[in-house]
Parts: structure tokens; sequence; C-alpha cells
């Protein structure tokens, strides 16, 4: 049974066809239609019941944006249900796997929800290969509660002495913002992504999504 959907959570679509614009055309050309069509759902607001959703081919430029129905859709896996036991034992040596190692371990006992996203969250949610030796590991931190500076700033340091390269976002109930720029930019206004597109802005956990003066 498919629950409330949230943005960066995987979609598996009974068809590819079941991704169409808004013009009701197919979406994306770049779908295998050999393999099971994953999709990620979008930061936008649904309406007339369609989900924003991506897609990618097998190369690194084919991305794509359409949407897809709720009745299309036979399974989700949230970024915090993906970890590394999912994965091929002859992909975990990857940078990017590496790096989910090592923060699978180091952040064990965190009371916030967390998981992969991008290339990562996909291929562990597909099984389909989409991590090169160059990705970097997307990492998405779920804050419905307020982040005080210092937790934060405890938190970075931890994620950003992972083997490679980790790109961490926060996700509060109302935008998504980057965990690095918060800890070093904070109390300026950072760049905050939302439903209504990107703006600046500093009131992380409001309604005002960041459209403060």
């Amino acid at each position: 049974m498919v629950g409330t959907l949230h943005v960066h959570d995987l979609l598996l679509l009974r068809t590819e066809s079941a991704v169409i614009s808004t013009q009701g055309d197919p979406a994306c050309p770049y779908l295998n239609p050999n393999q099971r069509p994953w999709v990620v759902v979008r930061r936008s607001r649904i309406s007339d019941g369609l989900i924003p959703v991506g897609m990618r081919g097998s190369q690194r430029h084919e991305r794509c944006a359409g949407f897809t129905k709720l009745n299309e859709v036979l399974e989700t896996r949230r970024p915090d249900q993906l970890r590394l036991l999912l994965a091929e034992d002859s992909r975990r040596g990857l940078q990017a796997f590496r790096s989910l190692s090592y923060l699978e371990s180091h952040l064990a006992g965190l009371d916030i929800s967390w998981g992969p996203g991008g290339s990562v969250g996909y291929e562990l949610a597909s099984g389909i290969p989409a991590v090169r030796a160059d990705s970097d590991l997307d990492f998405i931190l779920f804050a419905p509660r307020k982040l005080e500076i210092t937790e934060a700033q405890d938190l970075w340091r931890m994620i950003s002495s992972a083997p490679g390269k980790v790109d961490a976002l926060v996700e509060t109930p109302f935008c998504g913002f980057s965990l690095e720029e918060f800890v070093t930019t904070s109390p300026r206004k950072i760049l905050l992504r939302t439903s209504n597109g990107r703006i600046l802005g500093s009131n992380l956990w409001s309604l005002s999504n960041g459209e403060d003066s």
C-alpha cells in the first residue's frame, strides 16, 4: 500500500509510460523499457492528482522531469529505508558507498531520520547500477524539529569526515537547505529549496519559508 509521498521518495511505477508531461504525452525518452521504472518524487506541488517526479537514464546527462498518478505507483522506498546492505557486494568499494558505510556506523544513535538520495539512493532502491567512481553521496537529514546551530555543527563535522564528498541536505516540513551552508552562514539568510522554487531566507522551520524581511 502506498502512503503519503514526500520529496526524495523513490517510486516503482507499473510501466515507463506512467510518466507523462503536463500535456499527457510521454515525458522522458531515457527510461529503459527493459528495466523496472523507478522515479523520484520532485520538490513541487501536487495538483490535479499528478505527482511530480524525476527520471534518470543510463548516462549522467539523461535526466527528465514529469508527472505520474498515484494509482501507477506499485512500491515506495524512503531514503531512511535505504542502507548499504541493499548494495551488491561488488559495488560497496565505490567511494560513495564507503561514505555511506562510514555514516551508518557513526550516526547509529542519531535521533532524527536520515538516508541516501541521488544516485546512491536510486541504486539501493532499484538495484540498477547508477553510482560511479567519482559520485558524491547525497545525504538527506529529515528534521521536523529545529536543529540548534551547535547540534548542526557537530553533525556536519561528523558527516564531512566521511571518506568521500558528502552533500548533506536538511529537510524541514517547509523547505530543504544545505547543512554545510547552514553551519557556516547562520544566522544570515541561506538558500532554501521550497515547493515554489529557490529563495533566500532564514525561517527554516516556519510556514513563511524564509520569505521574512
